[in-house]
């Protein structure tokens, strides 16, 4: 890895690492401006409206819509990450197509490995995390269904919590899915994941507050 891959490597890491320090600081102290803040908000007001409400329809239409969303993610995460081993192994020699865009970046074998190493890592995490999700979406399914006694607002409390849970793991999986593409891109130059990590910061203040 030679000085610029070295510096177009660490910018990247700091700036994508900047937006979600920032952003952790936001979701914190202003979670209504935020969409992760102010969806966790509406979750838990969702919970409670279905269980005090018996709106059993509703939930289960509702709990199988974001498990189908994790199952589609989760399936389309691992056969991405199948397709880089593949590629890893079945290719011998570096594609020239990764030359020719490879302006001043290191071009070494094992260098090419790393690289493909971090995406097929990067999105088994994001697999995991959709299964994860899953999981608390099922156990879920079961639970906000049970008829509430009169003091049941222990019991809602933690199905929130639940949903919380399978929330985060849910956007933690996107987040995942989102990084894989400017380490798709460094697989063409440093200064593509560069430019990528900027792109992709952009598009995450967009998609990440109400206005």
């Amino acid at each position: 890895m030679n000085l610029f891959e070295l510096v177009c490597l660490s910018a990247s890491v700091a700036l994508l690492g900047g937006y979600y320090l920032w952003l952790t600081i936001e979701v914190r102290r202003n979670p209504q401006r935020t969409v992760i803040g102010y969806s966790a908000i509406k979750r838990r007001d969702w919970v409670r409206s279905v269980m005090t409400d018996r709106r059993d329809i509703l939930a289960v239409q509702t709990l199988r819509n974001w498990t189908m969303a994790s199952s589609f993610l989760a399936t389309t995460a691992i056969l991405i990450a199948s397709g880089a081993l593949h590629f890893l192994t079945a290719i011998p020699d570096q594609p020239q197509l990764l030359h020719q865009l490879n302006f001043l970046g290191s071009v070494h074998p094992t260098l090419l490995t790393a690289k493909l190493f971090a995406i097929v890592a990067t999105l088994l995490v994001a697999f995991f995390n959709f299964a994860v999700a899953i999981r608390y979406y099922n156990h879920i399914s079961i639970e906000i269904n049970v008829p509430q006694p009169q003091s049941g607002v222990g019991d809602i409390a933690v199905v929130q919590r639940m949903m919380d849970r399978g929330g985060r793991h849910y956007t933690l999986g996107m987040r995942f899915f989102y990084l894989a593409v400017p380490l798709a891109l460094w697989l063409f130059g440093a200064m593509w994941l560069l430019l990528g990590s900027a792109v992709l910061c952009v598009a995450l203040y967009a998609m990440d507050h109400l206005g």
